[in-house]
């Protein structure tokens, strides 16, 4: 019994690994549409806004401990591109990485408090992707010809 006991008291009454994170999804609802934001994160983010002529997410952040971790899924019909990322207007350069769906980043930064974190992309809503632009075009030229060959 005091074996287990000393194997099974100090983890569960022991500090919490600054690399746990809780969970919490997000909403943004933007032009009709909703995109689910994710993240996990050892910091309390307390809200998420999108500046859609900046291409912009905007974390709001409140943390009690110097180094804070977080991972972020954001959808690429969302915001993408070549993804840039400040934490109190200075430059962090995170692990990104990307599939046909999300983008999916890896951060980590020093600093306690109150922080503003600031995910910038350089496209926004791609309402139009290449494969339709071609199907539209060739719609428009099959009427065009079928009004010239009056079909």
């Amino acid at each position: 019994m005091l074996f287990l006991t000393c194997i099974f008291l100090p983890p569960a009454f022991g500090a919490i690994s600054e690399k746990t994170g809780l969970k919490k999804d997000f909403t943004i609802q933007t032009n009709g549409y909703d995109f689910e934001v994710e993240t996990v994160a050892n910091f309390e983010i307390n809200d998420v806004k999108l500046t859609s002529e900046d291409k912009k997410l905007t974390f709001d952040i409140t943390s009690s401990l110097e180094n804070n971790f977080a991972e972020i899924q954001i959808p690429i019909n969302l915001i993408d591109g070549d993804l840039t990322l400040f934490v109190n207007d200075q430059e962090i350069f995170p692990q990104i990485r990307k599939n046909d769906k999300i983008s999916f980043i890896v951060l980590e930064f020093n600093g306690t408090g109150h922080n503003a974190m600031e995910v910038i992309g350089t496209t926004y809503l791609p309402e139009f992707s290449g494969v339709t632009l071609l199907v539209i075009g060739t719609a428009f030229s099959v009427m065009f010809m079928s009004r010239k060959l009056k079909f």
